[in-house]
């Protein structure tokens, strides 16, 4: 801008004064004018490179049968997921935060997940891991929901918070939750709930500027994040009376496990790849195969779908509209 106005200085001086100018004077104004509509040009494009007004996305994902079942007017059957993901960006007048978004994905189906244990002669589980390894990673394409929620920090500002927000790019919090069987022999089984969540900050490595397109919708990213994390189980199994249920399968009777996860990963248009490694314990500090100590995790998932784009400054009108109108 600093840039702008001096060329806009020298070429108002050589402008009154360019009768007492010959032609190298006059070949210097159309050198300055030229440099001037470059360095317009260059700074509209880099304004345009994400929008200053505030936009709102919406994209709705079918997985499982579903598609096939919307496509052919049928009803749905067997295993069928329905997922939305909502992006606001609040443009680039906000002081504090610069853009919003979370992803939800609910798996339906008439069955859930079974889980059997494989018992030796004494009647012990020895495959210890295979229940450990769903509670610390309880996603289900039967009945399952899947949540993850960003929120990021505005880097630009003089406030002690923006640039607080150069390091500490925003808050990212998690959800997951499914049902599953566990199945002990032929006649001993229990219905069970696993819940894990997570919640933490990240430093984004990409510039603010290249993250999203001029829409303020994200598309890029490499990120690090430090997360506590939590996994628990809920339903059936978790009462008292099933505890020395629960200890044959996992070889204790903890029901809550805490403990860290950092993650690190990326995104390319509509896919993120994701690595975590939480470090999990439970208040009697058993060790369970694929669940406690640390363990490492990796996913790869598609956050793209029908897409819908809203006008925030039309819905606030639109609110107002209705809210004079109908008296809400």
């Amino acid at each position: 801008m600093k840039q702008i106005k001096f060329y806009c200085f020298i070429t108002l001086l050589l402008f009154l004064t360019k009768s007492s100018f010959g032609q190298e004077e006059k070949d210097s104004i159309a050198i300055l004018k030229s440099k001037l509509e470059r360095t317009q040009k260059e700074f509209n494009l880099l304004q345009e490179s994400t929008s200053p007004e505030e936009k709102i996305h919406l994209d709705f994902v079918g997985t499982g049968n579903l598609q096939a079942s919307i496509a052919d007017a049928d009803e749905v059957q067997g295993s069928a997921g329905l997922g939305v993901i909502y992006e606001r960006f609040f443009g680039l007048k906000k002081p504090l935060f610069r853009s919003y978004d979370i992803e939800a994905f609910i798996n339906v189906a008439s069955t859930v997940d079974t889980l059997k244990a494989t018992l030796n002669d004494e009647s012990q589980v020895t495959n210890q891991r295979l229940f450990g390894a769903y509670i610390i990673n309880p996603i289900s394409t039967k009945q399952s929901i899947y949540v993850n929620s960003n929120v990021y920090f505005n880097p630009d500002g003089k406030m002690l918070f923006n640039k607080i927000a150069k390091f500490i790019s925003g808050v990212n919090l998690r959800l997951i939750s499914s049902n599953a069987l566990w199945q002990f022999d032929n006649n001993t089984n229990k219905n069970l709930g696993v819940l894990a969540f997570r919640y933490g900050v990240f430093h984004e490595f990409l510039p603010d500027d290249k993250i999203r397109d001029r829409d303020g919708k994200r598309k890029y990213s490499v990120f690090l994040g430090f997360n506590l994390t939590h996994r628990g189980i809920v339903g059936d199994l978790s009462s008292e009376t099933n505890d020395d249920l629960r200890n044959s399968f996992l070889g204790t009777t903890d029901f809550e496990f805490s403990g860290i996860e950092p993650n690190f990963g990326f995104r390319l248009n509509n896919i993120i790849a994701e690595f975590t490694m939480p470090s999990l314990g439970g208040s009697r500090k058993s060790d369970i195969e694929g669940l406690t100590d640390t363990q490492f995790l990796f996913s790869i998932r598609f956050v793209g779908g029908f897409s819908l784009k809203f006008d925030a400054d039309e819905a606030k009108k639109d609110d107002t509209s209705i809210s004079e109108e109908g008296g809400l």
